[in-house]
């Protein structure tokens, strides 16, 4: 490198010219390493269209910068989308802005979609996270159909990588989930998954691009950004400065895992599929790792996908297989029902609305077959010490007038929920809890006509709680059976 400057070795110039030089071949490497890891993951083909989601922060800046670089070299042409969710205001509008000039200037297409993404997640009964995601993908693959296009890239970089997979081990979640975020998917592409942040702000700097910043990313609201802003910091001063690349590595070699045992669960399911269903008797004889990753397939050819589909429900399909009990049932997310069937296990999409309405006997146990839950009601005196649960709720029973039944949701339902002044629709309260519709008819309902008390899992009611005064107490318990 010296060499390669002409200054006098020890000069101002000459040290200059060095930082210089190494600032660039820096840039360069970066560039290198980004253009290494798509070969290394057969993310693009020459003749590829490439949509870029372009938000024009600092991440998806230096994206459609580099994929700009290399457009010649890869054999690619290239279309910027960028979603305005209507969320942030004035800076929204900013955002959107400055992803149409850089586009301009750099002669790439550029599509723009304003997507009210609050009135999105609230017609929808979804989280406005969720709700924008669901928007940003439609908007993306309409761009793809509209230009015949085939690959979608994406900027999420290593340490998102990181904060993926902290929040997945945090929810329980198991091999897949600690394989964190794919470097290909589908059609999905991530280009800068092997690149810190801190390499990606250097990019931009030293390229002067000045990407947009979103002001919410520095507000520790999300559990995502407290994991960003609080959790990450915390580990790298006080346990190890170099989680975020010993994360990255350990994804790396899950997903390897992952991958080999994915492979070898499709061979055996298709050993034991039959005219729609699986064989019982043949899939007992499996090891449980196997086990979860057929019953996860055979949602997904049912379904498409496995949205709203969990860890739980999984197991409590394994819990059904396991009694193969012909005629049982199980109701999923989604419109979706398990059922055994002379051996054979089913997953089927119901296509309408089941009603059910059952009296409660008091003291009795009533079975809700639909569900797989089992309601339990008690008679008993008021001796203090009587502390609800999210599965046992105590009510004064010398209040309650009228009938109890347990059923599903109906038209002018309505609550007077603890913690809340007056009355509350139940429509009202799973649009404010986010409860996707799909699933709002599953939920049981305590219930006296029209008014509920108890929404089972979200909310109880205010009216009929014991007091000092109370003496006969009705206990409601709610479980899996």
């Amino acid at each position: 490198m010296e060499g390669a400057i002409k200054e006098p070795k020890g000069s101002l110039l000459f040290y200059l010219k060095v930082f210089v030089m190494i600032k660039r071949k820096k840039v360069m490497f970066m560039i290198d390493k980004v253009l290494s890891y798509i070969n290394k993951n057969s993310m693009i083909s020459n003749g590829d269209k490439v949509v870029v989601g372009f938000s024009g922060g600092p991440d998806s800046t230096a994206l459609l910068h580099i994929l700009y670089r290399l457009k010649d070299e890869l054999k690619i042409s290239l279309y910027a989308v960028h979603v305005n969710h209507l969320i942030r205001g004035q800076e929204a509008f900013r955002d959107e802005e400055f992803s149409k000039n850089f586009c301009e200037k750099l002669n790439i297409p550029f599509y723009s979609f304003r997507i009210d993404v609050t009135k999105m997640a609230k017609e929808k009964g979804l989280s406005s996270e969720e709700a924008g995601r669901i928007a940003r993908y439609e908007c993306f693959n309409n761009v793809l159909k509209e230009i015949n296009g085939n690959k979608i890239a994406l900027a999420h970089n290593k340490n998102d990588q990181a904060e993926t997979i902290i929040m997945k081990f945090l929810r329980g979640s198991g091999l897949k989930g600690l394989s964190g975020i794919q470097p290909v998917r589908d059609n999905i592409i991530r280009p800068l998954l092997i690149c810190s942040r801190e390499e990606i702000e250097y990019y931009c700097e030293h390229n002067n691009l000045q990407p947009v910043i979103d002001s919410t990313n520095k507000e520790a609201i999300y559990l995502r950004n407290k994991v960003r802003l609080e959790l990450i910091p915390y580990i790298i001063k006080n346990i190890n400065e170099n989680v975020v690349d010993n994360l990255f590595k350990m994804a790396e070699i899950l997903n390897d895992e992952n991958e080999y045992i994915e492979k070898e669960a499709l061979k055996y399911y298709e050993d034991i599929k039959d005219n729609g269903g699986i064989i019982v008797e043949g899939f007992k004889k499996l090891h449980v790792a196997l086990k979860r990753r057929i019953i996860r397939q055979l949602i997904k050819d049912v379904k498409g996908d496995l949205n709203g589909i969990e860890n739980l429900h999984v197991e409590d399909c394994l819990e059904l297989i396991e009694r193969n009990q012909t005629g049982k049932m199980l109701y999923l997310p989604k419109n979706l029902v398990a059922e055994i069937s002379y051996g054979k296990f089913f997953i089927k999409r119901l296509d309408t609305k089941k009603d059910f309405e059952y009296i409660l006997k008091i003291p009795g146990i009533l079975r809700l077959d639909e569900l797989s839950l089992v309601v339990k009601t008690e008679l008993l005196k008021n001796h203090g010490n009587l502390t609800d649960t999210p599965f046992i709720k105590y009510f004064d029973y010398d209040k309650i007038k009228g009938g109890l039944v347990v059923r599903n949701r109906k038209e002018g339902d309505y609550i007077f929920p603890k913690g809340m002044k007056g009355k509350k629709k139940i429509k009202d309260l799973f649009i404010d809890k986010k409860i996707p519709r799909d699933e709002r008819d599953s939920i049981p309902l305590v219930a006296i006509g029209k008014e509920v008390l108890w929404v089972y899992g979200i909310r109880d009611t205010k009216n009929y709680k014991i007091d000092e005064h109370t003496k006969n107490v009705l206990k409601i318990t709610i479980e899996r059976g």
